[in-house]
């Protein structure tokens, strides 16, 4: 438990380390907006957490000791990679 909650929290203070989004659209000579490469800066960032937390919870139900510990571990990296990924594409990045 005590491996969870620290995992947890280090995920949570380097989320806060993000910078904030650009602007989603600046306007062209034409007056209409065009997309801006920088808005999906910080996309994904909700759901990779989300992900860490989700895969930290089912690693810490595997294995004892100093295995249920890896396990935990590859579970917040694993489901952190998934669930970035899977906010990226639902912000259409």
């Amino acid at each position: 438990m005590r491996v969870l909650l620290i995992t947890t929290l280090g995920a949570l203070a380097l989320a806060g380390c993000t910078p904030s989004p650009a602007p989603d659209y600046e306007y062209g000579y034409s007056g209409s907006s065009v997309p801006d490469e920088r808005s999906c800066e910080g996309a994904g960032v909700i759901g990779g957490l989300a992900g860490a937390a989700g895969g930290g919870f089912l690693g810490n139900q595997f294995g004892h000791g100093t295995g249920k510990g890896l396990a935990t571990g590859a579970g917040v990296v694993a489901g952190g990679a998934g669930g970035y990924e899977a906010g990226r594409s639902l912000e259409g990045c």
